[in-house]
This record gives structure tokens, C-alpha cells and sequence, in this order.
């Protein structure tokens, strides 16, 4: 079965780090939110029902994973009826304090961790107890994990490719069959067009989803039926596509220019550098990778070649690259860091076929991919 993470909840601790500028007084309300086994937009959408909110007056400042035990600051326009606390039944609200800002995505310090890992073998034990020294010194890879990748997971292409072509129609046949359930997307698929059946089929709780197949039903144009979903999602198939893209740039990199082991990663590899001496590392510590190389030009000639040459072999041209689909501009440029570096990486816990890890993380780097580099191993979640 190889290594594994989440088999429990509490097999996955996180919690965020924030430091809130806390008053007596202020336009908005901060709480801790504490939850389990749910994701952080679900959660929010019952404290919305709960309080009777809009779920877009809340603010918070990151999504945490589904199946682990979760703490994370939330903020809502301060009001007299306001509860101190607030109870749900795989979460809960912990009044905090004041302040005058909401909070805002991606506005925090880091995330802290206590992973337990299972399935750990002796060898798993070696290779950990040779990378951890090298990770402490040296860092990680900061590529994009799992959960960026969630609405390509079960899909044959990414639904981007076929925004670029104007095939709508695959476009949302990808989006809404890609799914675990082999069975049942093999019905989804039999039932296209026939939207009743379709509707019918659909698995439970998939709200936007559902209001899109009810435009379809009414006679609205694939083109048209994406316009229902909330621009949010509709940006996820924008940051799945460039997530990988960038996590190719770093692949490559790593793999032509740095002694290497790779570890499989959904549909595709992931290679992490297992040697490093002072002098490369001094080259390459504080690298950062565009996304696209047009408004961050690379900082690294070696980079920039790499940039060009996945471009390519993607097919996406200069031209695709201003490309507006469905109400959103398929590509944005930006920089990322290509390592990070954990904090305070610690074994918890030492049992036969387990390791319990704490650590720290920056904001926007992946505790899957640390344990990855760390055991060079494929990681089930």
C-alpha cells in the first residue's frame, strides 16, 4: 500500500499562524474556527445559514484540507447579535477579539502541522533518516500539491485545453464527469444531453454544479452555462492548468541540473534534488519561477529556456496567453519561490510503522510535498 497520511482526521493536525491586531472594539468580529472532516467552505457555509450572513461577508485567510482537524481565523462584520460561540456538528466558533480589517486570503504567517505518517518501512526509515538533515540545511522543492489539482484529479485534460480551442461543449462534458466513481461517470456519460437523467445522476451536494445543468436544461449554450458558476470556480481551472505548468518548470530543473530521486504524483512525477553542496546552493536558494515569463521575466537563463520549451511543447503560443474565456483571462503571470524551508522539524513519535511529524510551513507551500522529498516516496491521502 506504500506510505499513508489521513487515514484518521486526527492523523492531520493544522493549524494556522496569524497575528491578529486584536481591540476591544472594531467593524469586524475575529473567531477561531475549529473543524473536522469538512472543508473550510462548507464549514463557512453553515456558520452563514447559522447567522443568517451572506457566505461572502466572511473572510478568511486560507483553505484548509477536508479530512484532517483543522484551525483556521475567520472574520464577520461585528454586530450586537453576534454570538461569543457557535456549535455545529463537525465544527465550532471560538470568539476571538476585534478589528478594523476583514481578513483576507493569503494574509498570514505559515501553517503548523503534526502529521502522522503509517505504512513506514525500514527502508522508508533510511531514506527519511538521510534526507532530514539535508532538508533542515537545504529546504524543498515548493511545488504545488494535491489539492490545487483537484478538478483535474479523475479528468482525462485539463478543462483550460479545451477553453483554448472554444469547445465548450468538452470543456463541460470534462468538468462535469471527471469524477472517482467510474461507474457512475460511464452513466453520466450515457446520459449527456439528457438533462433530466443527467440531473438525476448527479452526486449529491454538488450545488454549482447542479445550477449548470439546469441552464443547459433551459437552452442555455455550453458558452453560456459556464457563465452560472461563481467566477471562483471558474478561476480554478485557471490555477490548476498554470499550477502544473510551473510544477513542470521546476521538474525540469531539478532533473537536468541537480542529482535527483523522483516519487510518482497523481498522473504525473515529481523529482526532488537528494545531494547539494554550499556552492550550487548559493546559486539556487533564493530562485523564484514565473508563471508564464512575460511580466516576470526569469532570473535564471536556464529557467527561461525551460519556460519556453514546456510553452512549447503545450502548444500554447504568445497569442493563447492573452486568451479570455468565459468571462476570465486563462493566464496570469507571477513569481513563486522554487524552495521552501520548514521550520522546527521535529519527530514526534517513533512506532513501529509510523512516524508522527510537527513542522512549520510558509504560506502557499504543501505538507504532502515535504513528506514527499522526506521519504522520496509516493504519499496516499
Amino acid at each position: 500500500m506504500g506510505l499513508r497520511i489521513k487515514e484518521e482526521p486526527s492523523d492531520f493536525y493544522v493549524k494556522e499562524i496569524k497575528t491578529l491586531p486584536i481591540k476591544e472594539r472594531g467593524r469586524f468580529a475575529y473567531y477561531l474556527l475549529k473543524k473536522e472532516n469538512l472543508t473550510t467552505i462548507d464549514a463557512l457555509r453553515e456558520v452563514s445559514k447559522r447567522l443568517g450572513i451572506p457566505l461572502k461577508s466572511i473572510g478568511f485567510l486560507g483553505l484548509k484540507d477536508k479530512k484532517a482537524i483543522t484551525e483556521q481565523f475567520i472574520s464577520i462584520e461585528a454586530t450586537e447579535k453576534l454570538p461569543k460561540n457557535l456549535k455545529g456538528k463537525n465544527w465550532e466558533l471560538s470568539f476571538v477579539g476585534f478589528g478594523d480589517e476583514p481578513l483576507r486570503l493569503g494574509e498570514f504567517e505559515g501553517n503548523y502541522f503534526e502529521v502522522v505518517i503509517r505504512g513506514v518501512t525500514k527502508k522508508h526509515k533510511k531514506v527519511f533518516e538521510r534526507m532530514l538533515p539535508l532538508v533542515e540545511k537545504y529546504g524543498c522543492e515548493n511545488y504545488f500539491g494535491e489539492q490545487r489539482f483537484g478538478s483535474v484529479k479523475h479528468a482525462q485534460e485539463f478543462v483550460l485545453k479545451h477553453l483554448l480551442k472554444h469547445d465548450y461543449e468538452e470543456a463541460m462534458k470534462e468538468y462535469l464527469t471527471s469524477l472517482k466513481d467510474k461507474r457512475l461517470k460511464k452513466e453520466l456519460l450515457k446520459a449527456w444531453k439528457d438533462w433530466d437523467r443527467f440531473l438525476a445522476l448527479m452526486p449529491k451536494g454538488s450545488q454549482a454544479e447542479v445550477e449548470v445543468v439546469k441552464a443547459l436544461k433551459r437552452g442555455e449554450s455550453f458558452k453560456n452555462a459556464f457563465m452560472v458558476l461563481p467566477k471562483n470556480v471558474r478561476l480554478m481551472f485557471v490555477f490548476a492548468y498554470q499550477s502544473y505548468l510551473w510544477n513542470r518548470y521546476l521538474y525540469t530543473f531539478v532533473v537536468r541540473y541537480l542529482p535527483h530521486c523522483k516519487t510518482p504524483f497523481l498522473k504525473w512525477e515529481l523529482a526532488f534534488f537528494n545531494e547539494m553542496s554550499e556552492k550550487v546552493w548559493e546559486e539556487i536558494k533564493d530562485l523564484e519561477i514565473p508563471y508564464l515569463g512575460t511580466d516576470y521575466p526569469p532570473q535564471n537563463k536556464k529557467v527561461e529556456l525551460i519556460i519556453k520549451e514546456v510553452l512549447q511543447e503545450e502548444g500554447i503560443t504568445p497569442k493563447m496567453l492573452m486568451a479570455e474565456r468565459i468571462g476570465i483571462k486563462l493566464f496570469s503571470d507571477g513569481k513563486r519561490k522554487a524552495f521552501f524551508r520548514p521550520e522546527n522539524l521535529k519527530v514526534l513519535e517513533e512506532n513501529r510503522g509510523s512516524l508522527k511529524l510537527s513542522f512549520t510551513l510558509p504560506p502557499g507551500s504543501y505538507a504532502t510535498i515535504l513528506l514527499r522529498k522526506l521519504f522520496c516516496s509516493e504519499i496516499n491521502d
